[in-house]
């Protein structure tokens, strides 16, 4: 049957809307409805990855996003104190982004900063969420609809049957979908009407999270402007959040097992963290619950598909949740259109959760073990800010290690470093795996990996000429006769793809190979100096057929 809409988004939180903004720059129709007639104002995750913001280059929305925030010309800080009125245990310093993005067309280093065109773009959630509802909106070939949630549904093999509720109105309608995708939170009722289980450790902790402004409260503390303060007196652990690099702050506090959220003076908490009566207005208070747990499978029916925080529930260290979910939503994202324009194969989709879910698994249990480290750290109460040789002595001690987990600051080995190794649409190309490591990224083009950023003479970056579909890159003269015949073979399968020829000695020495194959997802796919024995083999291999 002709279904109503080809793909239909449950949830409209970062995800929902990027999953909705990714189809809309395919134009791909979609329909996206959210239970809430508003999107969440209480800003939850501060920080967008890297790899992030180079999804959100190629809609044109990256600078947007990175002027709401932090100021660019303002340097990325980040204490670890006993209280903002206290000693100061560590401390991290980043150049300002305007900075990193000056010196990275300067020439490529081999250190953190010449990785990806950001580092971590520092702007609330909210304002994120605000500015990927305005650009689905853009989008000719979305339609959202909020205050709407769905009631039910059924898989029946060639289109899923939905019902849909406008929680204002009451009214009923029955809408049918060729795809299903539950971006619908943590608690996802999708999920849970299949009964499919979550592994790994659940209740790590409870926050209670409040978002305020205080125009006094830096002025307060001892330690000038922060992106993020870390307190580590048990009773007051936790972390601050500033959005704005002046005024308003989310404090996530750690609630004691025999304590409630509502007992919480949010007001008083506040004062007490810099131990001073400033003046503070309070905008919300919401709780929640810290895990590390991923879905076994992704794919919970043949059509219906876990994106986001239905699929994976993280502790906040490390940045991670979000921006998972949104490299969940990109994956995603492709292999639909793949399927909706018929080049995709049969088995393109089921790569979905053999790629996601374990990363999914990496990342939860990354920020999981930093969360654990930390936590260790905050154990210790008054003591902390001692004056006597025992209490520099636990200072000292505290430094050492907080030294050893700058991996929650500085995670690009995580959030760059990740690989589908033995996904069924890679083809290998027989190199060694790299490390893993959760701070240190090598750029890499072996099948399976991110492609990797290099600034071009002109000052363009080498993604920005990648295509929504396949890219074949040619970094050698020698290999375009062999480029042309490989993409002739996509042209037989009806599979769209573009020559790329980028003759730059950094190129070349950074994707090692006269051939390299970039998915729609910016990731690897093959590599090589000639023509495959068998294109057609490889053809089929990349796309599922």
């Amino acid at each position: 049957m002709t279904p109503d809409v080809p793909i239909l988004i449950v949830g409209g939180g970062s995800v929902g809307l990027s999953l909705a903004g990714e189809l809309g720059w395919r134009g791909v129709p979609c329909l996206l409805v959210e239970r809430s007639d508003h999107l969440n104002p209480h800003p939850r995750a501060n920080a967008v990855a890297n790899r992030t913001m180079e999804y959100y280059r190629r809609w044109g929305i990256d600078e947007t996003i990175a002027n709401t925030g932090i100021p660019s010309d303002m340097p990325g800080r980040y204490f670890w104190v006993s209280t903002l009125a206290g000693h100061k245990i560590h401390q991290i310093d980043l150049p300002p982004a305007a900075k990193i993005k000056e010196n990275a067309r300067g020439g490529y280093a081999s250190d953190e900063h010449s990785w990806s065109p950001y580092l971590k773009t520092i702007t609330g959630q909210d304002e994120v969420e605000k500015i990927l509802l305005d650009h689905a909106r853009a989008q000719p070939s979305v339609d959202l609809s909020f205050g709407v949630e769905l009631t039910g549904f059924e898989d029946k093999g060639d289109h899923v049957i939905t019902s849909l509720r406008n929680v204002i109105t009451g009214e009923q309608r029955e809408v049918t979908c060729r795809y299903l995708a539950a971006c619908d939170g943590g608690r996802s009722p999708i999920r849970e009407s299949f009964g499919r289980p979550m592994s790994g450790r659940a209740a790590l902790a409870r926050f209670v999270s409040i978002y305020f402004r205080s125009e006094g409260f830096l002025d307060a503390g001892k330690f000038g402007h922060g992106n993020i303060f870390f307190p580590l007196h048990r009773d007051h652990r936790g972390f601050i959040l500033n959005w704005d690099g002046k005024a308003t702050f989310t404090y996530h506090l750690i609630l004691p097992e025999d304590r409630d959220w509502t007992d919480v003076d949010p007001i008083a908490t506040v004062c007490d963290v810099v131990k001073a009566p400033v003046d503070v207005e309070i905008y919300s208070v919401q709780p929640w619950n810290a895990h590390a747990l991923t879905a076994d499978d992704y794919r919970v029916s043949e059509n219906i598909f876990l994106v986001g925080d239905a699929a994976h529930l993280f502790t906040p260290t490390g940045g991670f949740g979000m921006n998972t979910g949104v490299s969940d939503a990109i994956d995603l994202a492709w292999k639909l259109k793949a399927r909706l324009d018929g080049w995709g194969g049969e088995t393109l989709l089921a790569s979905y959760s053999a790629e996601r879910q374990p990363v999914g698994v990496r990342n939860t249990r990354a920020a999981a073990g930093s969360f654990d480290e930390l936590f260790a750290c905050m154990q210790n109460g008054d003591e902390l800010d001692a004056e006597t040789a025992e209490g520099e002595a636990l200072r000292a001690d505290l430094h050492a290690s907080l030294k050893e987990q700058e991996k929650l600051i500085s995670s690009s080995g995580t959030l760059l470093g990740y690989r589908y190794e033995g996904s069924p649409i890679i083809q290998p190309d027989g190199s060694p795996e790299p490390e893993d490591h959760p701070r240190h990224y090598r750029p890499t083009a072996r099948p399976g990996h991110r492609a990797p950023h290099v600034w071009l003479a002109d000052g363009t970056a080498l993604m920005d000429h990648f295509g929504k579909d396949f890219t074949l890159l040619v970094t050698d003269p020698a290999a375009l006769s062999a480029a042309e015949e490989l993409k002739a073979s996509f042209d037989e399968r009806g599979v769209p793809v573009r020559l790329l020829q980028v003759n730059e000695r950094r190129v070349r020495d950074t994707y090692e190979t006269g051939l390299v194959l970039i998915r729609p997802d910016m990731m690897v796919a093959w590599r090589g100096n000639d023509t495959p024995a068998h294109p057609t083999k490889l053809v089929d291999r990349v796309t599922g057929a």
